[in-house]
């Protein structure tokens, strides 16, 4: 087990007078090669989920453990697990400071001490990765697409070779093409790198067609967890707390109360049209 959460809390503003329970009583386990999809609505807790996975912020009780070890332990290195479980937040490419492509990636291996060798050969095949060819790496990163920049951004973060990729809705901002070279980038680093993937997204198409497994979050609490396919049969549920089911499967949902047979199992809408026809068919 990769990491696991044990009955965690975390209050915001305590003796404020602003209190905020922001994550509530939460148990969760996450496995090696995962792909996960967080889901909930602005408020929810998926942010705050993110950064107590990272160690940004420290449970108000419970405890975060990184291969069965509390990650507030005393003696634990935290910039070690930073390194291992790689947070990308929203609108990332804000954060690009250097000179160039190249020295921004490098930026994080040779903060923790690498040799300028190993610095080079990680940031190389980071960009390598994400898709930014070698006639951008000397560029500013302040002259790249949209698109582009935050795929420099998560080169970075790939750059510490983690073990865990936390994406805190990656795809913000993106015009349609960029959402989709960021989404199937996402897909190609955890099928062919085994990346462990935590995508928290407010689109339930993008969690049902990308991710094996969905955590849905409503005011701190996880109240869902499980494959696309059973989160989607609870699309009632889903509706009383704001959010909706892919529209291909409400279709397939609404001709199921009609008395349609087959397509319990399906989670895109090329699956859900699938399934209709073969039901017209028959």
């Amino acid at each position: 087990m990769l990491m696991e959460l044990k009955n965690v809390n975390y209050i915001y503003g305590i003796g404020s007078g602003y209190e905020k329970h922001a994550v509530k009583n939460l148990n969760l386990r996450i496995g090696p090669g995962e792909f996960i999809g967080v889901v909930g609505h602005t408020g929810s807790g998926k942010s705050t989920l993110a950064r107590l996975l990272n160690g940004l912020e420290k449970p108000t009780s419970g405890q975060v453990c990184y291969h069965g070890i509390d990650i507030h332990n005393k003696d634990f290195d935290r910039k070690e697990l930073r390194s291992k479980v790689g947070l990308v937040f929203q609108y990332p490419e804000h954060q690009l400071f250097e000179v160039s492509v190249i020295k921004d990636v490098e930026f994080g291996p040779r903060n923790i001490g690498l040799k300028p060798l190993e610095v080079e050969l990680r940031a190389y095949n980071a960009l390598k990765l994400t898709g930014i060819g070698e006639e951008l790496i000397d560029a500013s990163p302040h002259a790249l697409s949209g698109g582009q920049k935050r795929r420099v951004a998560i080169a970075g973060v790939l750059a510490m070779e983690p073990e865990i990729l936390i994406l805190d809705e990656p795809t913000a901002g993106l015009d349609p093409q960029g959402r989709t070279e960021i989404l199937e980038l996402l897909e190609r680093l955890h099928q062919e790198q085994g990346l462990t993937i935590l995508l928290i997204s407010h689109s339930m198409e993008d969690v049902a067609r990308y991710a094996d497994r969905i955590l849905v979050m409503r005011q701190g609490e996880l109240v869902l967890d499980g494959p696309p396919a059973r989160i989607f049969r609870y699309e009632e549920e889903l509706q009383a707390i704001g959010l909706n089911v892919p529209e291909s499967i409400g279709i397939l949902h609404q001709l199921q109360k009609h008395g349609m047979t087959g397509g319990e199992d399906c989670v895109t809408a090329e699956e859900a049209a699938a399934a209709i026809a073969a039901w017209i068919r028959k």
